[in-house]
């Protein structure tokens, strides 16, 4: 494998594939998790930046996995005095983002079906991992208008919209038997 100096590392997220780690993500979380331990003004931006470039220098094995991921982060985290902040990272698990127009753009259009069974692959393979607490669909007015070849919303838009969201409730109950998650799709 070759690791570029500015590639960001990843993050294997068991079988849901693997993910490159966003800075603003890790800020956030890590602003989170310094709020839990009684940290109000808490640089985080600074910190996330320190935990990526410790992570970078250390990316002989990679992707990480998400224990490793959280035991570096915990590292780093003792390492510049900031130790009691490591039990909060990430207490509430992994919020996750899915594009639903990226998953309709590798189905042809009017294929509805297709887009149907791939979706509902999607849930499976994000929730096999237990790692996800929550997970944000975004882009579902785009991934509609795509799927029935429309350039604007219609009814039909409408009715096929009600539809997926219905559908994509049950795939997430369906794949998160053993966690409960919490979702939003927009």
């Amino acid at each position: 494998m070759i690791c570029l100096s500015d590639t960001p590392p990843l993050i294997q997220l068991g079988h849901g594939g693997t993910v490159a780690l966003e800075l603003a993500w890790l800020s956030e979380c890590l602003q989170q998790a310094a709020q839990a331990a009684g940290y109000e003004d808490w640089p985080a931006a600074d910190v996330a930046r320190t935990v990526r470039d410790f992570l970078s220098a250390n990316s002989s094995k990679q992707p990480y996995t998400m224990e490793r991921f959280t035991q570096a982060v915990g590292c780093v985290l003792a390492g510049i005095g900031y130790d009691e902040v490591t039990p909060h990272f990430l207490q509430g698990g992994l919020q996750l983002h899915v594009s639903l127009l990226d998953v309709a753009k590798d189905i042809p259009p009017g294929f509805v079906l297709g887009v149907f069974k791939a979706y509902e692959q999607g849930c499976q393979k994000l929730l096999s991992s237990g790692l996800a607490s929550r997970i944000v669909f975004e882009d579902l007015h785009l991934a509609v208008k795509l799927t029935l070849g429309r350039s604007h919303w219609s009814r039909a838009c409408e009715a096929f919209a009600e539809e997926l969201v219905d559908f994509l409730r049950g795939s997430v109950l369906k794949a998160s038997v053993s966690v409960p998650v919490a979702f939003i799709i927009r």
